[in-house]
Order: C-alpha cells, then sequence, then structure tokens
C-alpha cells in the first residue's frame, strides 16, 4: 500500500469549500448524518424480503420453487447489504459506533464478506485513493481482467469484454471463499489490519463465516426436503446471479471509458481529494428514486465519495447541487444512465484488451497528472 498525496490549487480549494457550504446548507433544515425514517424503512423491507422468502423455502416441495425463494432470499439479502451495511461500514447509521458495527456485521451475513475485512479495505484504501495503482485494493491486478493501463497485457484481454460476464459472476463466491482468506493472512494487506488486535480479526471472521455458511447451507439442508447437492446447486448458481446484479451496480461506477486511471511516478497526486473522486466516480440514474432505493445510494456515487460521513438516504437532496457547483468551477462530473454506463464500462474493458502495457509507457493517465 503506497500512501500519497494530493496537490490542492487555490481553485480547487475554493471549489470543494463552496461545494462543503452548498451542501450543508441545501441540508439544513432536514439533514441527519445518520439514518432516518426512510433509512430504516428500507433496511427493514428488504430484511423482511429476504428472510419471509428464506422461510418459505424450508417447507417447499418443489424445487423450482425451493430455487426461486433461495434467489429471492440471496438478492434481497444483499441489497440488505447495500441499504443497512455499507451505511454502518461509514458510521451513518447510528451515532454509536459500536451500535454501528453490529449492524454492519449481521447485515452481511446474508452475502458473506467478511464485513471487518471489507469496511477497513474500503474506508482506508478505495475511499482514499479510487484507481491508483498501488494504492486502492479494488483496482489491484488480478488474472483474468485487464482494468487499467498500468496491468499488463495478455492476448486473452481482446476478448475480455466478450468473457467478462462469466468472471463477474464469480465475483462474490471469490470473496467468500478466497478473497477475505488472504485479505485476513496476506502480510501483503498487514498495513490494512493494522490498529486491529489480530484476536478480534481472527474471533470475528470465524465467527462471521460459521453463521454465514449455516444459514445459507447447514439449516436448508437440515430442514429442507432436498438433496446437498441440490442445496448447493441452488447456493452457487443463485449466487452467480446475485453477482451479476451485484458488479452490475458497481462497476461501472469507477471503471468506465472516461475515468481518470493513475499509476503516479512519485508520492503525489496531481490534483485534490474532491477533485480526484469526481474524476474517478461514475452517477448512474441519481435523480431516480427506484434506483436509489435499489442500490442503496452507490447511484450516486459522486455524492458517496465526497460526502461518505452523510447517510445515503440524503443523497437526492445534493445531487442537484454537486452537478450546479461542478459545473460553475468548471470540474469533472460524470452522470449516466444505468445502460450507458454498463456500455462505457464495456467499451472500457474492450480498450484496455486492444492496447499493450509497452505502448502506454509514459501515456497522461499512468502519470497521475
Amino acid at each position: 500500500m503506497k500512501f500519497r498525496k494530493f496537490k490542492t490549487s487555490e481553485e480547487e480549494k475554493e471549489f470543494f469549500t463552496t461545494l462543503r457550504k452548498r451542501v450543508y446548507k441545501k441540508l439544513e433544515n432536514e439533514y441527519s448524518k445518520y439514518g432516518g425514517v426512510a433509512f430504516w424503512f428500507k433496511g427493514l423491507f428488504w430484511i423482511t424480503v429476504s428472510y419471509t422468502a428464506y422461510a418459505f423455502l424450508l417447507s417447499v416441495d418443489t424445487y423450482l420453487t425451493f430455487w426461486v425463494l433461495y434467489f429471492v432470499f440471496q438478492i434481497s439479502g444483499l441489497l440488505i447489504g447495500f441499504s443497512l451495511g455499507h451505511d454502518a461500514s461509514h458510521n451513518t447509521a447510528f451515532k454509536n459506533k459500536q451500535a454501528n458495527q453490529i449492524l454492519h456485521f449481521f447485515s452481511f451475513l446474508t452475502v458473506g464478506i467478511d464485513p471487518l475485512l471489507w469496511g477497513l479495505r474500503h474506508i482506508r484504501s478505495h475511499h482514499l485513493y479510487a484507481n491508483v495503482e498501488g494504492s486502492d485494493i479494488d483496482i489491484d491486478k488480478n488474472p483474468f481482467l485487464r482494468l487499467a493501463p498500468s496491468h499488463p497485457w495478455s492476448r486473452k484481454h481482446a476478448y475480455q469484454h466478450i468473457y467478462a460476464p462469466f468472471v463477474y459472476m464469480l465475483a462474490l463466491l471469490h470473496s467468500v471463499f478466497v478473497g477475505d482468506w488472504i485479505y485476513l493472512f496476506s502480510k501483503e494487506y498487514e498495513w490494512m489490519r493494522k490498529g486491529i488486535a489480530s484476536s478480534q480479526l481472527y474471533v470475528r471472521y470465524f465467527l462471521f463465516k460459521i453463521l454465514y455458511f449455516s444459514l445459507v447451507l447447514v439449516v436448508p439442508i437440515l430442514f429442507s426436503e432436498f438433496s446437498i447437492e441440490l442445496i448447493v446447486l441452488a447456493y452457487i448458481s443463485t449466487s452467480a446471479f446475485t453477482s451479476m446484479v451485484f458488479v452490475v451496480m458497481l462497476v461501472g461506477t469507477h471503471f468506465f471509458d472516461e475515468a481518470e486511471y493513475y499509476q503516479p511516478l512519485t508520492d503525489e497526486l496531481q490534483s485534490s481529494w474532491a477533485i480526484h473522486q469526481l474524476k474517478t466516480s461514475c452517477d448512474w440514474n441519481p435523480n431516480n428514486k427506484f434506483a436509489r432505493f435499489l442500490s442503496g445510494g452507490s447511484n450516486c456515487h459522486a455524492a458517496h465519495h465526497l460526502f461518505p460521513s452523510i447517510c445515503h438516504t440524503n443523497y437526492n437532496q445534493i445531487n442537484e447541487v454537486i452537478e450546479k457547483t461542478t459545473s460553475e468551477f468548471n470540474v469533472p462530473y460524470h452522470k449516466k444512465s444505468l445502460l450507458e454506463m454498463m456500455k462505457s464500462h464495456f467499451k472500457h474493458l474492450k480498450n484496455m484488451g486492444k492496447l499493450r502495457a509497452k505502448e502506454e509507457k509514459g501515456a497522461d493517465k499512468t502519470t497521475g497528472r
């Protein structure tokens, strides 16, 4: 992990100062930093859907019905994480930090990704240095997809825009079975775990995994009418479809064609923190109520990265302020429909599949301009 410094010009400083004043003025009458009625209504709605489906799947006698209910349980379980867990990781659900940790733990239980490890890498890495090679874990090199100009090229990448959906179907399962284990034990990520006692990390990790696998596999095996093989098949297949939904809502918010990707030659980035967030984030349908309800505010990605300490149910109040202020100061603001964002993402994948790493040395986007 490389720690970076942001270079802030007077104009960029004035932009963010103005934006912050306007945002907090906009919210001064309605503003609550923490979760309000809309936040809890949405969270309880998805909890009800998920665990109602779970209760029914234990008593049905046809496999198709079992599979459909298992899928509803999985997908709405993911939306519990979007609606409650994400905010809890940023301590915006409750004023009490411990209460946020408890909510974070249980709201990720239907997803299976260790909430503590996810929260550490999300806040200590991604939120600081989005799309910066060596600093943002989410842009780390992987053996399947070339996501940034600084990543090495191989012949298979010429087809990555075709096979990417199949990779994305494995994203959640990879995180559950492989990713968490690496983040917990690899010396490469000691910086991420710094300040957290190893005993706490290990106890929470194994307790979480025991509860998760008991919920998604052990209880259905013990109490439903179907064989172990069919239940495991349901788990794997519904996890794959759930993973696709997860990726569709998130992957294009940073990996889109117009985004900036950085491999700085020094430890200094050539813009302020706020401008950096805008250069590397994309909103999709930010003013659509249903999109916000479904995505837990992740469709308002600029608002989330600029104001992570504000609960996502307030983003609808500040999207217009962000768009107006960025236009006034002539700084980047990327806004698309969901379909446009996904088209831009696959265009980016196709471009990354065409370019060889050797041809890109010295290119602007890899120097952190």
